[in-house]
Parts: structure tokens; sequence; C-alpha cells
């Protein structure tokens, strides 16, 4: 079920390298970031590019160091008379079918709004109950980290009378520092802390580990609440968000085949044998 409709990467930087070089190709620019023969780098170029990055300021610089090699590299090629060659005809004609073939596929397929409810999520997980099988073990637990023994060592005390939660609001009010994550849902070889590990595959459901150190001065304590073995099938709460994610993709492959059904149907191909 998966969709084989994301990007080559060869693909997406022949696409950025063609996109940015015939639009840097204008008239003079007057407000202009960088500038390589007549090619300009404009402040909107940059923001279009950089728009789904997280940390703007590293790839923008790293962006605009690429775009001037990427220009200089260019102005070579020209010279060298690379351009006019049968091999770099190829190459366009190549490119600007795939840059056509992205951008159709984004039109009819990725960029439609696709919705479901938790009826029709429950029905799709449980006609589809096989993808959902766990395949190797999988843990859900909560977990509370402390910077000191002490306060660690009083956690897990408490909790024997008070529960997990009650414990965890007490520290909270007394303004205890400390982290914790609750109802985490991993496979067993993400927990890469080795003690931390050792103990939840050691402990009974619902009970908690002793005191772990898991790095220097940073001390846990964790409940395991659930533990699935290969071939179990977790509860569809436990499991929301991927049902989800494979509801969508299930969603979209099946659009991307009707699309293609459509166009077998409205224009002529044939294979010779």
């Amino acid at each position: 079920m998966h969709i084989k409709l994301r990007k080559n990467r060869k693909i997406v930087f022949v696409i950025l390298l063609f996109l940015l070089v015939s639009c840097s190709k204008k008239e003079e620019e007057k407000n202009y970031v960088a500038k390589v023969g007549d090619s300009y780098l404009t402040e909107t170029m940059i923001e279009e590019s950089l728009n789904l990055k997280k940390d703007v300021h590293k790839f923008r610089e790293e962006f605009i160091r690429e775009w001037i090699e990427t220009e200089l590299i260019y102005l070579d090629a020209i010279n060298k008379e690379v351009v006019n060659s049968e091999e770099y005809e190829k190459v366009i004609t190549n490119a600007k079918v795939e840059v056509a073939k992205a951008l159709v596929i984004k039109k009819q397929v990725s960029d439609l709004s696709i919705s479901a409810s938790e009826k029709e999520l429950k029905i799709f997980f449980s006609t589809n109950i096989a993808e959902f099988k766990i395949a190797t073990t999988r843990l859900i637990y909560n977990q509370i980290t402390f910077a000191n023994k002490e306060s660690a060592i009083k956690f897990r005390r408490m909790i024997i009378s008070k529960g997990w939660k009650n414990s965890t609001k007490y520290f909270e009010d007394n303004n205890i520092q400390f982290s914790v994550k609750e109802n985490k849902f991993e496979y067993v070889y993400n927990v890469l802390q080795e003690d931390l590990k050792n103990q939840l595959l050691m402990i009974d459901e619902k009970k908690y580990s002793g005191v772990i150190e898991i790095s220097k001065n940073i001390f846990s304590v964790v409940q395991l609440l659930k533990i699935y073995k290969k071939n179990d099938v977790p509860e569809f709460e436990e499991i929301a968000d991927e049902i989800e994610q494979k509801f969508f993709s299930f969603k979209r492959k099946e659009l991307y085949n009707n699309y293609l059904k459509g166009l077998y149907s409205e224009y002529s191909s044939e294979i010779e044998r």
C-alpha cells in the first residue's frame, strides 16, 4: 500500500536547477541577494525555496552558496559549449518531461484534500488488519526523568501508594523539576538506553521499574503499560495516527490509479511485442 509518488532526488535537483537558472535570467534586478554574470538571486526566490525549512538561517546561507556555485558552473558550461551538445538537449528534454509529470501528479493527486471520519478509519482498520500486525516487540510505557537521584527515589516510593498520575501531580504542585513522557509506543529496538530496555522487558504490565541511571546524573523510572509481540495487533486507539496515514496513502494510491486509467482511455498507447 505504499505510494511511489515521491519525487526522485535526482529529478528534484534537475527541476530546481532548471527553474533557478531559467528564472534568474531576467532583466537586470535592482534588489538582489547575489549575482553571477547576468543572473540574479532575489529575496523572493530564496523565500519561495526555503518556506518549508525549519532552520531558515542555516539553510539560507547554504542555499545562497549552492546557487552561486551552480551559476558559476553553468557559466563555465556555456563557455565550454556543453549547452550546445546533443547530450545536453537530451537531458533537458527528459527533465522537462519529469517536471511536467511531477507537477501534474501534484495537482491531480498530492494536493487534493483527503479527509476521513473515525468510522471510515475503523472500517479501514478492520478490513486491513494484517497491515497493522506488529513486526517485532513493541512497548507502551510511561517514563519520568529527574536530574537528581533523590527525587527519582522519592517518586519511586510514592507511586506504590499514590500511583503514577497522582505522584506526577504532587511533584508538579511542589515545583520539583522533572520531564515526563506518557503512553510512549515504541519498538523495543528504538529504546537505545540498554538498562532502560532491560527493565522494560523484565517487569510485568502495569508495574514499575526501579530507579535507572540513563546517563550521568540523569535518572528515570518507567511504568510498562502494555507489551506487544510479533503478529499481535494493537488497539485502534493506540495506533490511530498510523491508521490515518495508511488510509491517506491508500486513497492517494487509489486516486493515482484512477488518474492513470483515465489517461489510458483518453490517449492512445501501445506496446510492440
